[in-house]
């Protein structure tokens, strides 16, 4: 799991010669759950499954969550658990937005704290950063509450990634070393018989749905609030109309009386006259 574009397919395909799509630009490539070849590694049948990022550039947090919790839920059922999870963070990255730490308190809750010792925080793309820079940003990532400070006291495990066959099997190795359990969101769905949005991990996106009818109301309001005011004006603009031809009226009607006095003014000079 990962942030998209943080090489979990690239990760992937190096170690079990998959031919996952991988993306190199802004888009996100995988968006669906993805299982990769199998493979031997130390006499063992290894297989890694390959997940979209919480920040998919084309679906939401909860079309993700759903995606992720539906094909741990039918696996569980099937009685196949997973050894560990494996989370990739780019070294490279210079701070976390707020993007970033929801998506890591969604993966902490998806795996449950209990499940955090399987879990193995991965730091790849050494290759593109200063070795010192890169070790500053590693114990920031350790010691720090906005990273993974918490999922390191309940037990989670920190290795580094250097691009290679070798380094992608030590990690592994790790991995096939821990005893296989449930995440918490497979106890959740299956053992509880809980739907996804009572979750711990879909509780925070139940808001969602709600606020996001709340917003098309207010859209619906300000488009007829708009209406009402073009509505005006143009009653405002019709009156105003009728106003300026009553005005014209009055002083074309202003105009032919004064006319008419002067005209008398005249005649009645004349009249004197003779």
């Amino acid at each position: 799991m990962g942030a998209t574009s943080a090489g979990k397919s690239t990760f992937i395909n190096l170690v079990s010669d998959s031919k996952l799509k991988v993306g190199h630009g802004l888009e996100s490539c995988t968006s669906e759950v993805e299982v990769a070849l199998p493979f031997m590694l130390d006499g063992k049948m290894v297989t890694l499954i390959d997940t979209p990022g919480f920040d998919d550039t084309v679906k939401t947090e909860a079309e993700i969550l759903r995606l992720i919790a539906d094909f741990l839920a039918v696996t569980y059922k099937q009685g196949r658990t997973l050894n560990g999870v494996i989370y990739l963070t780019r070294i490279t990255d210079t701070r976390m937005g707020g993007i970033g730490r929801k998506n890591l308190r969604l993966f902490r809750k998806l795996c449950g704290d209990e499940t955090l010792k399987s879990v193995v925080i991965i730091t790849n793309m050494w290759g593109d950063v200063e070795p010192s820079i890169g070790a500053a940003r590693e114990r920031e990532i350790t010691n720090s509450d906005l990273f993974f400070k918490l999922a390191f006291e309940k037990g989670a495990h920190m290795m580094r990634h250097d691009n290679t066959v070798e380094s992608a099997h030590r990690i592994i190795r790790k991995i096939i070393g821990f005893s296989p359990a449930p995440l918490r969101i497979q106890q959740n769905m299956v053992d509880e018989r809980k739907l996804l949005a009572e979750t711990g991990a879909g509780h925070g996106l139940k808001a969602e749905p709600e606020l996001e009818r709340q917003a098309e109301r207010h859209r619906a309001e300000l488009a007829d609030l708009r209406s009402s005011m073009q509505e005006l004006l143009e009653a405002k603009d019709a009156k105003l109309q009728e106003l300026t031809e009553s005005l014209r009226d009055v002083q074309a009607e202003l105009a032919k009386a004064q006319a008419e006095i002067q005209h008398l003014r005249e005649n009645q000079g004349s009249v004197r006259a003779s």
